[in-house]
């Protein structure tokens, strides 16, 4: 088998699926329609947290009020400072520079998001070339991969009702194709596998 092989087999498509964390998976299944679903989530987690550290520090009902309140203001008057400084902005750039502007930056985010990709899967190519898996096993992998993506494009095409379902849909596949990948890998591989995701995912 070709290093070239190697590389293609293990994409992160079919690494965050199979290994990653949960969060990891359903970002990449969903696409970015389900982006706010994840803030509206970790928004939710993050006030849960949030009451919980006022109840351990004796926080009482009319100072938490208050505290919002400030939050609240503070977040308009940032609102306000964002606004004012868009209208500046258009006042200095004409249209043409902005739309410039607009495709330099997306360009640079692909650029950092390709070399960001094309150094986890250089890594990834490393750390599997290291385990000198058999024939058999790379193409144990090479079938699981093609699974993966088989039931992932599935799942997007599928009309689930809620938020709620689509996670435990992509929970159940995560389950499914780790299981998979552990009849192939030793639960050590997956761990170094999973560090890996884990490193590149900051």
């Amino acid at each position: 088998m070709t290093r070239s092989f190697t590389r293609t087999l293990l994409a992160p498509a079919l690494l965050a699926v199979a290994i990653a964390p949960l969060a990891l998976s359903a970002s990449a299944a969903s696409g970015e329609g389900k982006k706010q679903d994840w803030s509206e989530e970790h928004h939710q987690q993050y006030e849960q947290r949030r009451q919980a550290l006022f109840e351990r520090a004796g926080i009482d009902e009319e100072t938490r009020k208050a505290l919002q309140e400030a939050r609240s203001e503070h977040r308009e008057a940032v609102r306000e400072l964002r606004e004012e400084h868009r209208q500046r902005v258009e006042e200095i750039l004409g249209e043409e520079q902005r739309e410039a502007l607009k495709m330099a930056r997306q360009a640079m985010h692909e650029e950092q998001r390709a070399e960001h990709q094309e150094a986890m899967q250089q890594r990834l190519t490393e750390l599997v070339d290291s385990w000198k898996l058999s024939d058999e096993k790379r193409e144990a992998l090479r079938e699981v991969r093609e699974e993966v993506y088989a039931d992932m494009q599935a799942l997007r095409e599928r009309d689930l009702d809620s938020r709620q379902q689509r996670h435990e849909a992509m929970r159940e596949l995560r389950e499914e194709h780790h299981e998979a990948l552990s009849e192939i890998l030793s639960d050590a591989q997956i761990e170094e596998m999973r560090a890996v995701m884990s490193h590149h995912a900051r």
